[in-house]
């Protein structure tokens, strides 16, 4: 299956990581590959390098518009990088029972990897693995394609009364 989980509401990763929590209880091999989420930064990620049939590759770990002097060229680079560890995924047998490709609606939103390209690639691994796919403004060729779709919808945050990001909720 294609599994999507976008929207401008909180949940995304924390719904892709209980999915990472579940497949592992029944043994599964999971792949998480992950954009402009830091390192070492989020909690999830401490728990999860620890965790045995994962594998965890971050890729292009700032968003230029959440860091400032961010080099938008490297981001770019970094994140076709990241779609050719997936081609490579789809191109040898099946390996992975869940990949999780993290924050890549974002990617395809900002337009650093090719929508058609991503579309294909996931489509193939979709054969052999399920996939879920996070970040906020999927494309709709997405929506389309994906047998499961989910929206988080943002009803009230506390950012919009100036709070700060809170350690162990949104990171």
């Amino acid at each position: 299956m294609i599994i999507l989980n976008t929207g401008d509401g909180k949940g995304k990763t924390t719904s892709a990581v209980g999915q990472i929590i579940r497949s592992l209880g029944h043994e599964f091999r999971v792949c998480l590959i992950q954009l402009f989420k830091g390192e070492n930064f989020y909690g999830e990620q401490k728990i999860l390098v620890k965790l045995d049939n994962l594998d965890f590759f971050p890729f292009a770990k700032e968003h230029p518009d959440c860091i400032k002097g961010v080099n938008l060229d490297k981001v770019v680079s970094q994140c076709r990088s990241a779609v050719k560890k997936l081609r490579d995924l789809a191109d040898v047998p099946e390996k992975y029972d869940l990949i999780v490709l993290e924050e890549f609606n974002i990617a395809l939103r900002d337009k650093f990897i090719d929508e058609n390209e991503f579309i294909d690639i996931i489509k193939r691994l979709s054969q052999k693995s399920n996939v879920i796919v996070t970040g906020r403004g999927a494309p709709q060729s997405l929506i389309d394609i994906a047998d499961l779709v989910t929206e988080m919808k943002e009803i009230k945050h506390p950012y919009k009364k100036g709070v700060q990001s809170q350690r162990g909720i949104e990171y």
